[in-house]
């Protein structure tokens, strides 16, 4: 289309023409790691995966979305063989501007943590935890899974593996940190097991070992039989190296992640922390 301009008496012709506007980039997730099905995930393929609804605690409202937990496994974690291996896996979600949230998978299991974890696909994907914003993921860009394969160590003492360095805490140091009692309810099979633990918070454990705790840190103990359970220091409940159980002191120390469902992530005869 020709528009007249005049310019101080001259008659121009200025052409227009008329473009397009450009669609705004659809947005997709990218699922790496230790999965044998890596892929990317545009916002109706995780509408395809299904939707779950969860309510906000404390709220009326609720939250629609993908299950963080389903699109990990329908990614097939490649865990190594053994009794409830899949409590070894961690996931790790970064958003569009490096902000990142890391959860351990047995975290988000209803069996187990019970903690919901949801990809919305309203305006862009975004990670929402119903009920903990803190960890809350705007313009999720990529899910990278991760599996630990520590094996228990041997001899004295707790070992606390990072990718840096291995330090190692004697039995008679773990005694004398500061505790704290809990008592604990979870599921044995189908049976409620209840006990009293008393012991350091795996925090502090970290702490002496010079490993700065954060939210994103996921850590493994490994019993001495080789079973082993990843938690992270972000969740919303109790972690503790309990030393005293029932009133009887223990040889070595059990992971106790206070309020699971199941207690398969309590770990006992604890030899190893894997830090990641």
């Amino acid at each position: 289309m020709r528009l007249p301009m005049i310019i101080t008496g001259v008659v121009v012709a200025v052409v227009v023409s008329s473009v397009p506007a450009m669609a705004a980039p659809t947005a997709t997730v990218t699922v790496s790691g230790d999965v044998a099905s890596a892929r990317d995930y545009s916002g109706s393929d995780l509408v395809a995966l299904g939707q779950r609804t969860y309510p906000v605690p404390g709220t009326s409202r609720t939250v629609t979305g993908t299950s963080l937990l389903d699109l990990v496994v329908h990614s097939a974690p490649v865990v190594p063989p053994g009794k409830n291996t899949q409590l070894r896996v961690g996931v790790r979600v970064t958003g569009k501007h490096g902000r990142s949230s890391t959860f351990a998978l047995g975290e988000l299991d209803p069996g187990f943590g019970a903690q919901p974890a949801v990809l919305t696909t309203d305006h862009g994907i975004d990670l929402v935890l119903p009920g903990d914003n803190r960890r809350d993921v705007m313009d999720v860009r990529g899910v990278n899974v991760f599996v630990d394969r520590t094996t228990p160590s041997t001899g004295p003492g707790l070992r606390v593996v990072t990718p840096h360095r291995t330090v190692v805490l004697p039995a008679w140091l773990l005694a004398h940190l500061p505790a704290r009692t809990v008592k604990v309810t979870f599921l044995a099979g189908t049976t409620p097991q209840t006990h009293t633990e008393k012991g350091p918070s795996l925090a502090e454990v970290l702490l002496f070992a010079g490993v700065l705790p954060t939210s994103g840190s996921a850590v493994t103990a490994v019993g001495d039989d080789g079973y082993g359970a990843m938690v992270t220091l972000g969740e919303r409940r109790p972690l503790l190296l309990s030393t005293v159980e029932d009133g009887a002191g223990l040889a070595h120390p059990q992971l106790i992640p206070d309020g699971d469902v199941k207690g398969g992530r309590y770990v006992s005869g604890v030899v190893t922390l894997s830090v990641r």
